[in-house]
């Protein structure tokens, strides 16, 4: 009897861990909301654009510096970045001083080799002729990233 026992809990534990393992894979897609509050004024967003040469144009017309993230589609920071930091009302109030875009860095090499960009995410501040005025590395706080842009937007830092 004992040993009949044991055969049903351990077929009971299979089914268990089963079922976690599929509830777990179904969650893996799924967003998740960002950990931080948002400022008041709700949930904000930065407004990406996708095609850098389109963004620099953009820059260059506007007079307004470029925000440039160069990020992959794979990247749980990048991820994170977005879900954490780029949602908050006062990260996008600081990034609307720029024009912003999004770069995969491994659909475009050749942009990640002329940032010497090592490591994803990487957010590059730059004049809208193209000189650096900053850089950010790695899912940072909303507290670094919103100091940066302010730094980088204002006046007579690309001096």
């Amino acid at each position: 009897m004992n040993v009949l026992n044991w055969k049903r809990g351990a077929r009971v534990a299979v089914w268990l861990l089963a079922a976690a393992l599929v509830v777990a894979t179904l969650g893996c897609g799924r967003k998740t909301a960002p950990t931080a509050p948002a400022q008041a004024g709700g949930d904000a967003r930065v407004v990406w654009l996708d095609n850098y040469e389109n963004a620099l144009t953009q820059a260059q017309a506007e007079k307004k510096p470029l925000m440039v993230d160069v990020m992959a589609d794979w990247c749980s920071a990048c991820k994170r970045l977005d879900a954490e930091v780029f949602s908050r009302a006062d990260v996008a109030a600081a990034a609307g001083k720029f024009v912003a875009v999004k770069v995969d860095g491994d659909k475009r090499p050749e942009l990640k080799k002329r940032f010497e960009v090592s490591g994803y995410p990487t957010i590059i501040l730059l004049t809208p002729e193209g000189k650096e005025l900053g850089r950010v590395r790695g899912a940072v706080p909303y507290q670094v990233m919103k100091s940066a842009l302010e730094e980088a937007a204002r006046p007579g830092s690309g001096s």
